[in-house]
């Protein structure tokens, strides 16, 4: 099979290419250096696949470098849906390009495998043979947990791509802390709660509190809420029907050593709240009342759970996908 470089900024594309076996060279192209790391990369690579949040304008001047090279390449967007730009730039026809993004939009590493069987199938016609992409559960549990009758229930709410790729670690250790404090704890996954399926509202229905490091608006920038911002970015929507107290979680990138001693690499609403996120996580840990007669409160903010180092395959990325 030929060697694919695959290049994302979802760190759940590079974890579930890592973990499909498929010969594949990953990296991040937010830490990859054009000048000295990327020529390498692309030399041991038979095709390229990039994937991009944010547009061809994330990373002008890897895509300068990449076409200069002459290496076939797969420009992607971070949404589910092609974007026109980098499809127009791509060296392969759009068809492919369109087919790409849906192996990893479904994401997990059996679809990885078949992505780099199809591009080497139909970019470079080694005859390998491929499947289409599957379709994968669009939410569920994560794990099997205890359950203990009598306890509260807190939810724990994260992306779907998290699950596929395995990048579930940082769930994990929130659950546990949760079991800790004298409540039970439901894991839970799911691609966006925007038009989200009534089955998930079910699940979550099942929750006394609940911890989202979803937007709860599907959005990708918590800052924007009360920041001068939109407003409705923050909208719980539909979590407001479950009538329970809802707190907006942070799935970050750096170790939780790292955001406890430094108040930079965040956004203005983050750094404001910091001693109040500490506050929300207290709250949190207690054992929340199974009541649901009172109002629904919200949190924007709270003390990331730990992860690895940047890049780390501890490390969460948030990504929505």
């Amino acid at each position: 099979m030929s060697t694919v470089l695959l290049l994302s900024t979802a760190d759940t594309d590079l974890l579930a290419a890592r973990a499909s076996g498929a010969p594949y060279r990953i990296g991040n192209p937010t830490r990859v250096d054009v000048s000295e790391e990327l020529p390498a990369l692309v030399a041991g690579s038979d095709i390229a696949v990039v994937r991009l949040l944010g547009g061809k304008r994330a990373w002008e001047d890897g895509l300068a470098a990449l076409k200069a090279s002459g290496i076939p390449t797969v420009l992607l967007g971070g949404e589910t849906v092609p974007d026109a730009e980098l499809m127009a730039e791509s060296s392969v026809p759009a068809g492919v390009v369109a087919e790409a993004l849906r192996y990893l939009v479904e994401g997990g590493s059996a679809n990885l495998v078949e992505l780099a069987r199809f591009l080497s199938d139909t970019v470079l016609l080694t005859g390998e043979g491929f499947v289409e992409p599957q379709q994968m559960p669009e939410y569920g549990v994560h794990g099997e947990r205890p359950y203990t009758q009598g306890r509260p229930t807190v939810g724990v709410l994260f992306y779907r791509a998290h699950e596929l790729s395995g990048n579930t670690a940082f769930v994990d250790t929130l659950c546990d802390a949760v079991e800790a404090r004298g409540a039970n704890a439901l894991p839970v996954y799911c691609g966006s709660l925007r038009g989200a399926d009534t089955g998930l509202y079910e699940i979550l229905g099942k929750a006394d509190a609940l911890v989202a490091t979803v937007l709860a608006a599907g959005g990708t920038h918590a800052s924007q809420a009360s920041a001068g911002g939109d407003e409705e970015a923050w909208d719980i929507g539909a979590l407001t029907d479950l009538d329970i107290p809802v707190l907006q979680g942070l799935c970050l990138t750096s170790s939780h050593a790292a955001w406890e001693g430094s108040d930079a690499a965040l956004s203005p609403w983050t750094r404001r709240c910091r001693s109040r996120s500490r506050s929300s996580t207290a709250a949190s840990s207690r054992s929340p009342s199974p009541s649901r007669s009172r109002a629904p409160t919200t949190s924007r903010c709270m003390s990331p759970t730990p992860s690895g180092p940047r890049g780390s395959p501890e490390s969460p990325c948030g990504t929505p996908c």
